[in-house]
Order: C-alpha cells, then structure tokens, then sequence
C-alpha cells in the first residue's frame, strides 16, 4: 500500500476518519475518510448504475485513486483508462502513465505521454514525464549485477516493512499480519492495524511473535530503530482508535531492569504534526526521522535531533533542501557516513525510491544518487537498511534489507534482503569497491540534471528581511541553458522542475527566470561529474531559489560592519557585496540604491555624515567589480530612519545594533 498512511492517519480529511464506527453509504465518503478498501466497492457499484457520462468519469477515476492508495496499481490503471475515454480528461491520463510506471511499463508509459505531448506541444509535466520514463528504462537496462535480492522467508500475506537487524540473528519489523481476535481491520486496507513483530532470521523455519506489550497496543505502532548500546527504542506510534485527534507520534523507551519501559512521546513532539520512522547515527545520539510540519519544504521531510546536554532533546532541524522536496521524503537510515532515504518526487523509477547521499568535505549534503534497480522498482521502495551485524566476506561487501511492494506473490510491502558483492583487499581492512576494469569503458553511462526552481517564504508576507520558513514551486517558469555561444530555452513544469539529459564534457551555465522575480544562474562543468560503473546513470539534483522583486523596499545586508569611526569595507563585508554584485550581473536591469543608517549616539551632521561615506563605500566595492555607476546611487540616512524606534538612552545594545545597518532597495 502506499507507505504515506503511515504517518498520515488523517491530518488532510476529516478528522473523525481514524474513528471507526463512522458508517459511510457513498463511494467519495468512503473516500473522504480513507476507507479505501471499501471506497472502491462502492465506486465501483456506483459506477455501473450511473447513466451520466461526466459522473461515470469521476467515478471511474476516484475508483482508480483508491486503488492506487491500496497499491493495486493494475487494477488503478484499468480505471483510470476507464475515466479517460469517459473524458475525464488529461489528468486520468497522467495518473493512467503513473500506473504503467508502477508496474514498470515505462514504454507504454512513454507512449502516453507522447500522446499528451502530441496535443499540448509546449506542456514541461508532459515532456519530464515522458523524459523520466526514458531514464526509468535506462535504469532497468543497467541494472546492478554486483546485489543480489530475495525476499526474506518470514514475509507474510500482509504488509511487512521497516526491518531493522538488532544482532543474534534477530531482525525487528512492522506488519499488519493477521487480527487479533474480536478486533476491528483497519479500514483504510481491510486488514489489521500494524505492530511491531520479531524474527529469527538465520533459521530456516523463522519463529515470530509479537514483539513486546509495552509497546504494541491497540493503535498503530511500527518502524521500530534500537540505539547502538541497545538502551533506547525509538518508534511510531499512530493514534487511530476512536480518536478525532488522529496523529502520527515519535515515542521513545527505555531499557531498565531487563525490559521496555512505558514508551513516551518526544519532548519537541507538537500536536497535528505527524512524525516517525526514526533511525540512530552511529554515535548513537543523533536520530534521524521524517515529520510532516509546516516549515518543511512539502509533505513529509527527513529531520534530525540530538540531546540537548540537560536531560532533553533539541527542536528538529531540516536537512534542507538538497535532501527533502515538495514531496514525500521518509524511511532514514545511516550507515557509516551515509544516509539512506527514500523519495517520491526526486527521479526516479516510480513511487518511493532509495537514495544515498553524505556530508562533503564542507559539512554540506552532496546530491542525493538514486541506488537503481534492482534495489529500486516502478512501486515504493523503503526502508534499506545495512545489517551491521553480518561480517561481509568471501567477495560480499556489504549486506542488509529494505522494503518494496513490486510485483510479488501477494502484491503487498515485502521485505527483501539483499547483499553487494565486489572485491576486497584483503579480511583485515574495510571492503572497497571493485576498481575501474578494461570494460568499464563499455559501460553506457548517461548524464541528467533535475533543477527546481523556487521563491522563499517568509515568515511576514511580503517582508523580504523576516524570517525564510520554507520554499514554493515556481511553476511554468523559463529556463535557459547556455553551452558555449548555444542557447536553448525549456519551461519547468507544475512542480517548478525540470529533467534535461548531458553529455559529460561541457561547461553549462543555466538561467532561471520568472515574473516579478530576480533571475538565478547555476553553472555545471559535466567534466568535473565522477562516473560509477556501479550506478552508471547519474542525476544531478539542484534548486534555485528567485527572490521577489519588493521594489523600493530596503533589504539589510548581513554581515557588513565597519569599524569604529571609519568606512573602509572591511574582509568580512565583501562575501555579501560580492553576491549583490552577482545578484546585478545575473539581472542586468535593474538599478539599486544602497543605503547606510547609524544609531542615535553621536551628531546629527556627524551620524549623516559617516552614512553617507559608508554608503559610498560600498557603491565603490561594487562598481569594482563591474557594476556600471550608471546603476548605482549611495545614500546616507544618518539616524533619521531607524529600524528600531527607542529613546536613545534607553537603547540596549543590541537595538544599537539593529539600528546600524547597511541596505539596498531596487528602484528601476
């Protein structure tokens, strides 16, 4: 099914959907409160007694949704066929080429798409889409000989998922396999809600049980994550029975005395946000999960916290968006230096699919490299996890499991183990990865980048200097690419996203630009890009963010300061002049004025004096590195314009400081 119930129980519908003695007669009520496993009985029904051409449609499609939330994704693409010749229109369509991929029939995906494309020339959702399928079949073509898959022997006909090895051939996992007796199924899939079980995984019969009391009740718990010292459990637990107030929350246990004490929620845990799928770095303090809250960067975004050295934990901080998206970032592990995820809106082969990505040598995220199948399938793909319990060996560098719901016996979320084989030097070291050979030169390596392009949101609408909370999609925005003296122009889609293919040895500069925005430029030298022969198809992934224009309104400028009595720009001053200046040349148009203000101590002749020079100052930085005069005016407000309004001997410090600042306005 689709992993998002997970942590999304009910925030986006009715409440009282998680309250299961709610009687529901129509398929869209059913719907509404995501009851899918009954919505399309009722959809279904509905449908063969209509007589109405545009509600047949919708019907049939809303039949295809909610065989897409249970991942029947055959099923899903028959409706959703069903509502295009209906004449629902082209978003039947669009979802019908989901479905395909899914089932990874990207060619007739592809030839969807095409279709689409043949009517609307100029749609960029159309030409990603059908650019991505494209991709999906390269993927497949190349697919990793080096892993070596099997799904586990204690899957079940129901959903399993999240498995997480915890030594002595035992493996913790989420299932909903079978009810319990006089319970209730879960309605959003027919079947029972989810606790956490576990497995001996090196017998050839495995034993599971229920893992523990304490922490499986009558709601949904799941994706369980134990600390390195095996002190501490980290869980989900989604509250569903009979609850109007249905939210997804990140619980934490105890080991004392032998056994799990009373599992609570997080410290930093709010209400009406969801959170989960915890996972523990290495040093066994920082965790890792997903969290759907509102200063993300859309649907759920992989967070971090860590204690904060007086019995509590710290506020979640964002990875940011190299790593999260506008769609569904979940399931983080860590191995080593690496962190594994999974995406649905990154590229990719359809649905969630795992990625990788580490910190650089600059504490920065690197783009995030798809793993490619086998590991990634047209359906959702989760939750991989290395086994750091099993000493790789004879030829195996690495072992571990993940999730998927690919075509299987039970067309259900499977765990899978999987090992990577390759060459070691010798038992005593770490296993690297098999050097380049003779034949790698054979390989079909393929090159693409993914840009977004986004405008910030802040905290005060239409306040360029308050608080950036997140980032929207600019949608149908231009995009130039420049190679050599070529240009070509593309439109992003929906999304604000592009996909464009590379060749390996050129130097690409791209422009972004959008209405009532400042342009942005992103250049790519392909040539300094490494190539694996182990993942041959390389997507770069990259985001530009395009201020608004907020003409004639000041904007500070962080980071300058002068020294006392003086205006002489200082080192630390030039890194923000430099990206003005940058800023300037990306938009040649526009002209700026930069403004400089004191604080209340001193003259007035004085205090507009000094301004004036320091505005000037940094008018003059500029024009030498480039800047036209002609598109720059200095101006010195002395104490006249605060930006904190005090009575001067009552000033703190630190208003002073507000008050001191230099800035710039667009004016033309």
């Amino acid at each position: 099914m689709r992993k998002y119930f997970w942590i999304t129980c009910i925030p986006y519908f009715l409440m009282s959907a998680c309250s299961f003695t709610q009687k529901v007669q129509t398929g869209q009520q059913a719907y509404d409160v995501k009851q899918y496993s009954v919505a399309t009985q009722l959809f279904e029904k509905e449908f063969e007694a209509s007589h109405v051409p545009k509600e047949k449609a919708r019907l049939a499609f809303f039949t295809g949704e909610s065989y897409s939330h249970l991942n029947d994704y055959v099923s899903a693409g028959q409706w959703y066929l069903k509502a295009g010749k209906e004449g629902y229109g082209d978003e039947s369509m669009v979802q019908y080429a989901d479905a395909l991929k899914h089932q990874e029939k990207y060619v007739e995906a592809a030839k969807v798409y095409e279709d689409l494309l043949k009517a609307n020339p100029g749609n960029a959702g159309y030409r990603s889409g059908l650019t991505l399928c494209k991709q999906a079949m390269d993927w497949i073509k190349n697919a990793n000989k080096a892993y070596n898959i099997e799904p586990v022997p204690f899957n079940s006909p129901g959903n399993d998922y999240s498995p997480q090895p915890i030594g002595q051939g035992q493996i913790l996992f989420t299932s909903d396999r079978g009810l319990k007796q006089n319970s209730d199924p879960y309605l959003w899939t027919g079947r029972a809600y989810s606790d956490i079980f576990i497995s001996t995984s090196n017998s050839t019969t495995p034993q599971v049980s229920e893992y523990d009391d304490h922490i499986n009740t009558d709601d949904n718990e799941g994706t369980p994550a134990i600390s390195p010292d095996g002190k501490m459990l980290a869980f989900t637990r989604c509250y569903v029975s009979g609850s109007y107030d249905a939210w997804c929350k990140l619980m934490m246990s105890f080991r004392r005395d032998n056994a799990w004490s009373e599992p609570q929620p997080f410290p930093f845990v709010k209400e009406k946000i969801n959170y989960g799928q915890p996972a523990f770095a290495a040093n066994g303090a920082t965790i890792f999960f997903s969290s759907d809250a509102a200063e993300g960067q859309g649907g759920h975004d992989i967070y971090f916290t860590q204690p904060d050295g007086k019995g509590s934990w710290i506020e979640p901080v964002n990875l940011g968006p190299v790593i999260n998206t506008i769609g569904e970032e979940q399931y983080p592990t860590v191995y080593n230096d690496t962190l594994y995820y999974s995406s649905d809106h990154l590229p990719g082969l359809g649905g969630l699919d795992i990625f990788k990505t580490y910190l650089d040598a600059k504490n920065q995220w690197v783009s995030p490299i798809n793993l490619g199948a086998p590991i990634n399938s047209g359906n959702d793909d989760f939750g991989f996890v290395v086994d750091t319990f099993t000493k790789p060996g004879n030829g195996i560098l690495m072992t571990g499991y993940f999730t998927s719901s690919r075509e299987g016996p039970n067309r259900n979320d499977e765990i899978y183990s999987f090992s990577l084989s390759g060459e070691t030097k010798d038992t005593s070291v770490a296993p690297v990865l098999p050097e380049k050979k003779k034949e790698d030169q054979f390989v079909n390596y393929k090159l693409f980048v993914a840009i977004r392009v986004m405008e910030p949101e802040y905290a005060t609408v239409d306040d360029p200097n308050s608080r950036v909370v997140g980032k929207r999609p600019l949608p149908n925005g231009p995009i130039i690419q420049s190679e050599g003296l070529m240009d070509q122009r593309f439109v992003t889609d929906e999304l604000g996203q592009i996909i464009l293919k590379l060749d390996w040895d050129k130097n690409y500069v791209f422009t972004a630009r959008y209405r009532d925005h400042l342009a942005d430029t992103y250049t790519l030298n392909t040539r300094e890009v490494k190539k694996d022969s182990l993942n041959p198809i390389t997507t770069i992934n990259h985001i530009m963010v395009l201020d608004p224009v907020f003409k004639n309104k000041e904007i500070v400028l962080e980071n300058i300061f002068y020294d006392y009595d003086q205006w002489t720009i200082r080192e630390d001053a030039k890194p923000s002049l430099n990206n003005l200046s940058n800023i300037m040349k990306t938009n040649p148009a526009i002209r700026i004025q930069l403004s400089s203000h004191t604080d209340c101590r001193g003259t007035d002749e004085y205090n507009l004096d000094l301004s004036q020079k320091r505005a000037q100052a940094a008018v003059d930085y500029l024009k030498s590195t480039g800047i036209p005069s002609t598109r720059l005016q200095a101006q010195g407000y002395g104490e006249s314009n605060p930006s904190v309004i005090c009575e001067c001997e009552k000033c703190t410090e630190e208003q002073h400081q507000k008050n001191r600042r230099t800035t710039f306005k667009i004016i033309d």
